[in-house]
């Protein structure tokens, strides 16, 4: 047994700020999809990460976008939280949207550890990220302020430093060991809602649920049944297309992303129904 650091990190930002395409930066993997829609992540992820024998868990939750009632979203996030060791809020420092009124209700609500982790830094000048930080008393509320691009993979191991040194010490071996508290079962499916938010527009992937039913492995080859869930048949006809052009390229997408991460073939069976909730 070492006498290391461990503890609960959680992630909080609003969409797009780049909070999951920083998750798999720092994982250097796909841990969560990735979008330009907003809130593509919907339920909170759980991964664990090995930094310099310190052990990092990392909650995801779900990005905040701009809508009339954040309630839930603030009561979800604060479940999190208590049981978190320090708060991680990501922001894109190439725009004004903050949301700092929210994420402020969220912050000062605890006295725990706060890091800022501008975002995107390879998009804008210093002078311009510097303007950003003057002019905003938000940040005079977190402990430590990070620049990262987690697209450029920039700074990545300087925020994970910072991270490490606000958990608490404590003695453990491997029995926290897991990589990610999600099943492959939901992540085949999360791969196959990243796909349906590439080819479908506006709000309908937001009304679509994504079940895989059924996973055989054989030898080098999974074989992977999913049920993707519609609210009514016009919405089916969407996700199938003319002749079922639509369902073909999402199910294509879908299987080549699964096989990049797995290493293995995929065949991947997709039908689309109408939910009856």
């Amino acid at each position: 047994m070492n006498k290391k650091r461990i503890g609960y990190a959680c992630l909080i930002g609003p969409t797009n700020a780049g909070k999951s395409t920083l998750l798999n930066a720092i994982f250097k993997k796909k841990i969560s999809i990735v979008s330009h829609k907003v809130q593509t992540t919907n339920f909170a992820i759980e991964v664990v990460k090995n930094h310099k024998d310190n052990k990092i868990i990392c909650i995801d939750t779900p990005g905040l976008y701009n809508k009339k009632n954040n309630t839930n979203f603030i009561n979800d996030v604060n479940v999190e939280v208590k049981r978190s060791d320090v708060i991680v809020i990501i922001l894109d420092i190439s725009i004004h949207l903050f949301y700092e009124e929210i994420l402020e209700k969220i912050i000062k609500s605890t006295k725990k550890p706060k890091i800022l982790v501008f975002n995107k830094i390879d998009k804008v000048s210093q002078e311009f990220a510097i303007e950003q930080v003057n002019k905003s008393n938000f940040v005079k509320n977190f402990d430590e302020i990070y620049y990262v691009s987690a697209l450029k993979n920039k700074n990545i191991n300087n925020l994970l430093d910072g991270i490490v040194a606000k958990l608490p010490e404590g003695n453990f071996d491997n029995s926290i060991n897991f990589e990610t508290n999600i099943s492959k079962d939901v992540f085949f499916s999360e791969l196959t809602r990243e796909a349906i938010f590439k080819y479908l527009n506006q709000e309908l992937p937001y009304q679509i649920y994504v079940k895989t039913y059924k996973f055989e492995k054989e030898k080098r080859n999974y074989k992977i049944y999913q049920i993707i869930y519609v609210k009514n048949d016009n919405h089916k006809k969407i996700v199938l297309g003319k002749n079922g052009n639509v369902i073909k390229k999402i199910g294509i997408a879908a299987r080549k992303e699964i096989e990049k991460l797995f290493k293995h073939k995929v065949s991947l069976f997709l039908d689309v129904q109408t939910s009856k909730q």
